[in-house]
């Protein structure tokens, strides 16, 4: 008896927390997926993912963020050199022709003393891995334009490349390991 009466209590405290979450569009205008890895141990290189998707539901009244699910359109990948994008498409890096997709789901979220934290699967190459992601989420503020209410969400990890395959016979000193994510959203109420 006392299991299903704590079963009760929790599933309506749950239910109580999702009435105030909302759903919010991103702004991918006002958006960017962005990475950064060492190249022969001296400098780093730069790159985005411009076509990227999503959905998010932050309690506003709590300021939590309840659900972060996301797609990138590896086909995208952008490092401002065609040809390098072209060789990161490729078998030994991205295998785009075979994992076109990469995605993102939030499996836990908590404020931190300065900010917030995310753990979340990610999974690039058909192959899935916990991720730690940290940074903030921003508002409530109006949009002056539009009159509607838009959050700022911004996250920052590291992955390793050779985790997901991406180059796995790539020298570490010509590629670097390290992967510096970057999630950069502007959410708008729907």
């Amino acid at each position: 008896m006392t299991k299903i009466i704590l079963s009760t209590v929790v599933a309506c405290s749950l239910g109580v927390a999702n009435l105030y979450a909302g759903a919010y569009n991103i702004d991918k205008s006002h958006s960017a997926i962005n990475f950064k890895i060492g190249h022969m141990l001296v400098s780093s290189v730069s790159g985005s993912f411009p076509n990227f998707s999503g959905e998010v539901e932050i309690d506003k009244k709590t300021k939590t963020l309840v659900k972060l699910q996301g797609e990138i359109d590896i086909l995208t990948v952008d490092t401002r050199n065609k040809d390098r994008d072209k060789h990161l498409l490729g078998d030994e890096y991205f295998d785009a022709g075979n994992y076109p997709k990469g995605i993102l789901k939030m499996t836990k979220f908590s404020k931190e003393k300065n900010g917030i934290k995310v753990e979340a699967d990610l999974t690039l190459r058909g192959i899935t891995k916990k991720v730690v992601l940290h940074g903030d989420l921003k508002g409530p503020v109006q949009n002056p334009m539009n009159k509607k209410e838009i959050f700022g969400l911004s996250l920052e990890g590291t992955i390793n490349r050779k985790d997901f395959n991406i180059g796995k016979d790539t020298s570490g000193a010509t590629m670097g390991e390290e992967v510096e994510i970057s999630i950069n959203l502007e959410l708008t109420a729907k």
